[in-house]
C-alpha cells in the first residue's frame, strides 16, 4: 500500500484560492441605485438604462430604491452593498438629517458611491451635500451638444474616445471643485467645467459625473462604459491599466440586471401626463416671480440669478406636487 503524501501548504493555498475565485466569478457585485420619481428626467428609463448598460459589461445586479426618504434618512441602507449609486433630483431639499445619513453611508460605513447628474444639484441650497462628492454647482447651460476632453489619463477612461461628444446634455457650471478631474468641457462662458471626476472621501472613493440629463446620454454606449469603468474602479475591480477583474465578466445566465424595486406606498415613477401636471404647477408658482426678475432694470447678472433662485425657493417639494398630480388624475 502506497502511503499518500500530505498536501503541501502551498498546494492547499492554491486550491482554496481557486475555489474562492470561482465563487467570486459566480457572485455578482451588488449595487443599490437611489432615484427619484422624475419631473425633469425620465428616471424610470434611466434606472433601467444604468442597470442593463452596466450589467451588459460587468457582473453586477441592481436593487432600485425610489424616493424612500425615510429609509435614506434613518437606516444603514448601503450596508451589504458593494456600491451605492445616486441618480436623484432633490434640488430644494434642505433636510440636514437626511443629508448627514446619506453621507454617513460612504464616510463611516465606507461603501463606495457614484453620483450622477442632478444629484449634484440636490440639496443645492445647503453646503452639506457637495463635500461628499467634491463638486458644487447650482445652475447649468441649455441642453445641447457637448464636447468632452480628458483631463488626464486614468483607468476609468479606458475605452473612452478622445473625441467623445454627447448629443444632448447639460453642462453644469462649476462653483467649487475639490477632487481629481477626469473629463471637462468648455462652457459658453469660455470656462473649463469638470464633467467627470474621482473623489477620495477618506479611504473610500466616490465617482461623479454631471452628465446624464437625457435618455440619449443614458443609452450612449460610451456613457455606459464610463459608468461601468467607474463602478469597477471604485470597488477595486479595475487595474491601473484599465483591465477589469476577469471574475466580473458579464454573466448572461445571471438573469435580470434589476433584482428588486422598492418605493413607499403610493409612490411611483411619474407618467407623461403627471409630469405635465407638475410642470404646470411649477410655472404657476414661479411664473410671475420670474418675469419680475427679468424685467427689473436694476437686476443684472448674479443679482438676476439670485432673484430667480428666490423664486424657485417658493416651489413646493416635488414629492408634494407629484402626489397632488396623481390624486388629481385618480392615480
Amino acid at each position: 500500500m502506497v502511503a499518500r503524501k500530505p498536501v503541501t501548504g502551498l498546494l492547499l493555498t492554491l486550491c482554496l484560492y481557486s475555489i474562492a475565485a470561482m465563487a467570486r466569478a459566480d457572485a455578482p457585485l451588488r449595487a443599490l441605485l437611489l432615484t427619484s420619481p422624475g419631473i425633469y428626467h425620465d428616471y424610470q428609463f434611466q434606472s433601467r438604462a444604468i442597470g442593463e448598460g452596466i450589467a451588459a459589461r460587468a457582473n453586477v445586479t441592481f436593487d432600485i430604491s425610489l424616493a424612500e426618504h425615510a429609509r435614506w434618512k434613518t437606516t444603514d441602507y448601503a450596508k451589504g452593498y458593494d456600491v451605492v449609486i445616486y441618480n436623484i433630483c432633490m434640488a430644494n431639499n434642505t433636510d440636514r438629517a437626511l443629508i448627514a445619513n446619506m453621507r454617513r453611508q460612504t464616510e463611516e460605513l465606507r461603501v463606495p458611491a457614484m453620483v450622477i447628474h442632478c444629484t449634484m444639484h440636490s440639496f443645492r441650497n445647503t453646503n452639506d451635500w457637495w463635500p461628499l462628492h467634491g463638486l458644487q454647482s447650482k445652475s447649468h447651460e441649455p441642453l445641447g451638444r457637448m464636447k468632452l476632453t480628458a483631463a488626464e489619463e486614468h483607468p476609468v477612461l479606458s475605452g473612452i474616445p478622445a473625441d467623445w461628444t454627447v448629443s444632448e446634455d447639460e453642462l453644469y457650471i462649476n462653483l467649487q471643485f475639490r477632487a481629481q478631474p477626469l473629463l471637462t468641457s468648455v462652457g459658453e462662458d469660455d470656462g473649463i467645467h469638470v464633467t467627470a471626476w474621482i473623489k477620495q472621501q477618506g479611504d473610500t472613493p466616490v465617482f461623479g459625473t454631471t452628465l446624464g440629463h437625457s435618455n440619449a446620454t443614458m443609452e450612449d454606449p460610451v456613457f455606459q462604459q464610463l459608468l461601468t469603468n467607474a463602478l469597477l474602479y471604485i470597488t477595486g475591480n479595475l487595474t491601473d491599466d484599465g483591465t477589469p477583474n476577469p471574475a466580473l465578466a458579464p454573466n448572461p445566465s445571471r438573469g435580470e440586471a434589476i433584482a428588486s424595486f422598492s418605493a413607499p406606498p403610493g409612490v411611483a415613477y411619474l407618467d407623461p401626463e403627471q409630469v405635465d401636471c407638475v410642470m404646470s404647477e411649477i410655472r404657476n408658482t414661479i411664473g410671475f416671480c420670474y418675469v419680475g426678475c427679468i424685467v427689473n432694470p436694476l437686476l443684472w447678472g448674479e443679482e438676476a440669478d439670485a432673484c430667480k433662485g428666490d423664486c424657485e425657493a417658493r416651489i413646493p417639494p416635488t414629492a408634494e406636487l407629484a402626489a397632488a398630480c396623481r390624486n388629481d388624475q385618480g392615480g
